[in-house]
């Protein structure tokens, strides 16, 4: 080193290293991602550090009874009741709202514009939720990403399924459709709901009947298609015999969280009684098939009720205790991107958006 030079600190950048491509963001664990692919990345984990300091959820009094034509972005409201745990913790009884938060973006234009309302998994907002967002508004919709955690004080439920099901959050899904229904931008008369893994469970729950007519008002709009992805379909109930509005599945082959044969079933069912139900099953994909850049990881702490196949008196229980289900509830599941599948899912879910909501 010649006199006066100050020694590098650290190892060379990569844009310095001989042969390095500038073309090509870093890899990571075996994945090789373009830089469009790598500024998703980084925006989706600039957008989970947004949601993480939005604030503590504000007093029931408090939250707006409607919108105005200049809102937008973290917004709360008050879910359409609440499904809470009896006494004994075997069923679930219709309570008081609960205030949860979401976010809404709107696509370019003065609008009215059709509406997506996306549902979380059990992870609360990640990739799925945040990646499938600028697709929807590319597309010309309205998204509104719930937060159902944050105001109950939730971070997660992977580890410990009990805590907040799938099925008690239907009100926040049909709390948050009444309230976007006061934007004077949202075409009220097409809004989707679609919901990914624990939110998959709550679509599945709220596309039956029941759920239209326990929780949407006489005269007011109610959700005009599902879309679900990757929920879990054994815990039959009979409300979910009758769905109020079509329903459209996608699911991986690979699954071994919410595996997709009691899925293809239910599909099955509903079709066959004349309803409009379809599911796509994505060849050599996995749980999370369409989370851009998660690398295969099998995870051993999450709760799994892959091995149940459980049928229940109705919705709302009874349900079984952990000793009555006979062990089925296991932990481990395993997650993977799948760029073909999430590519092959985008495609399916343009077309079907498109056909659903013309």
């Amino acid at each position: 080193m010649g006199p006066g030079r100050r020694p590098r600190d650290g190892p060379r950048r990569r844009r310095d290293r001989p042969g390095a491509r500038p073309d090509r963001a870093p890899q990571k664990e075996g994945v090789t991602l373009f830089r469009g692919e790598a500024r998703r990345r980084w925006l989706l984990r600039l957008a989970l550090v947004v949601f993480s300091f939005a604030g503590c959820a504000p007093a029931l009094s408090d939250v707006k009874p409607a919108l105005s034509e200049t809102d937008s972005g973290n917004l709360w409201f008050a879910s359409a009741g609440s499904l809470v745990r009896s006494w004994d913790q075997s069923r679930l009884v219709l309570g008081a709202p609960v205030v949860i938060s979401g976010e809404l973006r709107f696509p370019p234009g003065a609008g009215p514009f059709p509406a997506v309302i996306l549902a979380h998994g059990c992870g609360g907002i990640r990739t799925p939720e945040l990646g499938w967002g600028p697709l929807l508004r590319e597309w010309g919709y309205a998204t509104f990403v719930v937060d159902s955690f944050r105001g109950r004080g939730l971070t997660e439920v992977c580890t410990n399924a009990r805590t907040l099901t799938g099925i008690q959050r239907i009100p926040d899904a049909y709390g948050a459709l009444r309230f976007i229904a006061t934007h004077p931008r949202i075409d009220t008369r097409r809004v989707v709901l679609m919901g990914f893994s624990h939110g998959g469970i709550l679509t599945m729950g709220a596309s039956t009947v029941w759920a239209k007519e326990t929780f949407v008002p006489a005269g007011q709009s109610a959700f005009r298609a599902f879309v679900a992805f990757y929920p879990s379909c054994n815990f039959a109930y009979p409300e979910r015999q009758r769905i109020s509005a079509p329903v459209r599945i996608h699911t991986g082959e690979l699954d071994d969280w919410t595996p997709a044969g009691p899925c293809v079933s239910l599909a099955e069912i509903l079709k066959g009684s004349g309803q409009d139900a379809t599911i796509t099953v994505y060849p050599a994909a996995h749980h999370g098939f369409d989370s851009i850049g998660l690398t295969f990881l099998y995870r051993p702490d999450v709760d799994s009720g892959a091995a149940c196949n459980l049928q229940l008196a109705s919705i709302l229980g009874p349900f079984p205790s952990i000793r009555e289900t006979g062990g089925c509830l296991r932990k481990g599941a395993t997650v993977a991107w799948n760029p073909d599948a999430a590519q092959q899912a985008r495609r399916n879910v343009r077309a079907q958006l498109a056909e659903l909501l013309q």
